[in-house]
C-alpha cells in the first residue's frame, strides 16, 4: 500500500459504500453524519466522480475519510483502504474522533425495519 495522502476511489469500493449503506437502511446525510464528513463529500465518494471547475473527474479521498465511512455504514475499512492503495491511519482514527450513530439497527428484523421507517416516515409528515 501507498502513503499517498489521498487517491482515487475505484469504481468497486464506492458500490460497496453505497449498497452497505442502502442495506442498513440510511440515508446519505445519515451516514455521512456518521461519519463526520459533509454529504457533498459523501457523495462524491458512492459516485466515484466529482467536479474541478466545469470538468468532471475522479473522487479522490483520504485514508481517514474513507476508514470514517466505512465504519460509519458498518464496513470493514481495511478491505476498500487496500482496493484504493491507501495505508489505514495509524493515529487519530475516526472511531476516536467521529460521533457515533444515533441509532443502531442492526439485527432489526425485515419487519421491525419497516415499522421504525414507518415510524420515521410518520415524524418526518409532520
Amino acid at each position: 500500500m501507498s502513503n499517498r495522502q489521498s487517491a482515487p476511489v475505484p469504481k468497486e469500493v464506492s458500490e460497496a459504500i453505497r449498497s452497505t449503506r442502502q442495506a442498513k437502511g440510511l440515508s446519505r446525510a445519515a451516514a455521512a453524519r456518521a461519519a463526520g464528513v459533509s454529504v457533498s463529500l459523501w457523495t462524491q465518494v458512492e459516485l466515484g466522480t466529482q467536479y474541478k471547475g466545469e470538468k468532471k473527474v475522479d473522487a479522490r479521498t483520504t485514508a481517514h475519510t474513507l476508514q470514517a465511512m466505512a465504519e460509519a455504514v458498518g464496513a470493514d475499512p481495511v478491505p476498500l483502504l487496500r482496493k484504493t492503495g491507501l495505508d489505514r491511519p495509524a493515529t487519530g482514527t475516526p472511531s476516536t474522533s467521529r460521533p457515533q450513530p444515533l441509532l443502531d439497527l442492526t439485527g432489526l428484523s425485515n419487519e421491525d425495519l419497516g415499522m421504525v421507517a414507518a415510524f420515521v416516515a410518520g415524524l418526518r409528515a409532520r
